[in-house]
């Protein structure tokens, strides 16, 4: 029941709820998140911090950048409440 809590408080942001409808779009690095929704990287970096914690989003380097994906099976998850 924890998990599902924070999943629910993350995505009650929204900013955050922002960023995971363009995460459902595209894997997107930090920098391009900030540019797309015109907020700082430090901004996204604190959210992205939230949505990691919730196991909402995944994060994986491709090259010098590090990319986040959605994490579909905890979004799955999450419809079961």
């Amino acid at each position: 029941m924890k998990e599902k809590v924070k999943v629910f408080k993350a995505i009650g942001d929204e900013t955050r709820l922002k960023i995971l409808i363009l995460l459902s779009t595209k894997n997107i690095c930090a920098k391009g998140i900030a540019k797309h929704l015109e907020i700082s990287e430090a901004a996204v970096s604190q959210h992205i911090k939230v949505l990691k914690e919730a196991n909402l989003i995944i994060a994986y380097k491709n090259g010098y950048y590090v990319m986040y994906e959605l994490n579909n099976e905890v979004l799955e998850e999450s419809k079961n409440f």
